[in-house]
C-alpha cells in the first residue's frame, strides 16, 4: 500500500516523495 501511495505521489512530485521518505526513514530508525 505504501509502495502505491509513493509510485503514485512520485508521478507528480518525485523530489518532494523521495526527500520525505529519506527523511520519514531516518526518523523512523532513530
Amino acid at each position: 500500500m505504501v509502495n502505491t501511495i509513493l509510485k503514485e505521489a512520485d508521478l507528480f512530485c518525485p523530489n518532494s516523495v523521495r526527500i520525505n521518505f529519506t527523511i520519514y526513514q531516518i526518523e523512523t530508525l532513530n
